[in-house]
């Protein structure tokens, strides 16, 4: 059996800027960091051969017989699109018994389906013996969701979440760059003490705001322009925060925000819109909807002495706060049976070589007590 979890992430500044319709001609820089909150897969040895998906997230599983690989469509295309991935490796003579759960809602903003989509690679990997640095789980995982899945999405959650901790994230034609940022501890201590996490209790789709910016960085010259700008307050943002300056860097999350809105009316809400400027009132230096917008989670930067006042204001408006650390892990292998041997004999170059092969559903339960018990049985 082997588990593996992936934290997911909450960005600071340069989102956007990590589509390939902007870095490819500009490059794009994100600041971001990895938190304690997980996608975790878990991948048991089939007894029978066959393939079983189960999602906690989706409450549903699927089933295919011994030898099929599913077709990549659905409610479950994430994780059959890694399926498909690893078919020629192993998996479909050896088929899998696949369960998948996460510690946030879908459409959170925090990046959920990247490290989703980290924890599957690193678990499938595991699972086949195949060793991969976190560079490789990150560069396959936006291979599943960009090329395979085609999803309009950036690749900032797939490499904060395979590689954890505090970093500034470089975007080019020519690949992509991880710098861990080293902050003094006392700075680390007081910048993390000083962000907070509210949901707004509305859920969004992240690719239909990034396909519509993706769309109009090919056609509209001042969505262009807003991007310049928000590459180059996140540039500011690290600097801030090499130097200690975290009053600068929490102001620098305002501006960030308002030139983001400028971006798509479907960035914010009049609801979202009415919570900022509550927290503003109450306290925060400055703070955004992470992800993509339209919902999700709202991160806000105060100082501690004024937190209280801040949360009263965010409670009275129904918002609830979810509490987290940095992570500086990034994804993990909790658990894994594999012997040296078995891991030996696979190798990295082997993934490279690989075909997709043709495949279509057989079969589909509806039930979740099976793998509830199935689950369970094997913890």
């Amino acid at each position: 059996m082997v588990i593996v979890r992936a934290p997911v992430r909450i960005s600071f500044g340069g989102g956007g800027t990590d589509l390939a319709a902007y870095y490819a001609h500009f490059g794009g820089l994100v600041v971001s960091t990895a938190i304690t909150r997980y996608c975790s897969a878990v991948v048991c040895p089939s007894v029978d051969g066959s393939i079983r998906i189960h999602s906690a997230d989706y409450r549903t599983w699927e089933m295919y017989p011994r030898g099929e690989i599913p077709q990549v469509e659905g409610i479950l295309s994430l994780p059959k699109a890694a399926i498909a991935r690893f078919a020629d490796l192993g998996l479909r003579k050896k088929g899998v018994d696949l369960y998948l759960f996460s510690e946030v809602p879908p459409g959170s903003g925090l990046g959920s389906s990247s490290a989703m989509a980290v924890a599957l690679v690193r678990a499938l990997a595991a699972h086949l013996g195949l060793l991969l640095s976190a560079m490789e789980v990150a560069e396959l995982a936006c291979s599943l969701e960009i090329e395979l899945l085609r999803m309009p999405i950036g690749k900032q959650d797939q490499y904060a979440s395979a590689c954890g901790g505090l970093n500034t994230i470089t975007f080019t034609a020519n690949g992509v760059y991880v710098e861990p940022l080293v902050l003094r501890k006392n700075v680390l201590a007081s910048l993390q003490s000083s962000l907070l996490l509210f949901s707004t209790g509305q859920t969004h789709n992240s690719a239909s705001v990034l396909d519509q910016q993706r769309r109009d960085t090919q056609t509209k010259p001042e969505v262009i322009r807003s991007l310049h700008q928000i590459k180059l307050l996140a540039l500011e943002m690290r600097e801030a925060l090499l130097a200690g300056n975290l009053e600068r860097f929490g102001r620098l999350l305002d501006l960030g925000w308002q030139e983001k809105r400028r971006l798509s009316k479907n960035v914010s809400t009049t609801a979202i819109d009415c919570y900022y400027e509550t927290a503003r009132g109450a306290g925060a230096l400055g703070g955004k909807i992470v992800g993509a917008g339209g919902g999700g989670y709202l991160l806000l930067y105060c100082p501690i002495h004024g937190q209280r006042r801040l949360r009263e204001a965010m409670t009275e408006l129904g918002l609830v706060e979810m509490l987290f650390d940095f992570d500086f892990a990034g994804v993990q292998v909790i658990t894994d049976a594999l012997t040296q041997e078995e891991r030996m004999s696979f190798s990295s170059e082997t993934l490279s070589s690989s075909q997709h092969a043709p495949v279509f559903i057989r079969e589909q339960a509806s039930s979740l007590s099976s793998p509830v018990s199935w689950f369970y049985d094997r913890l």
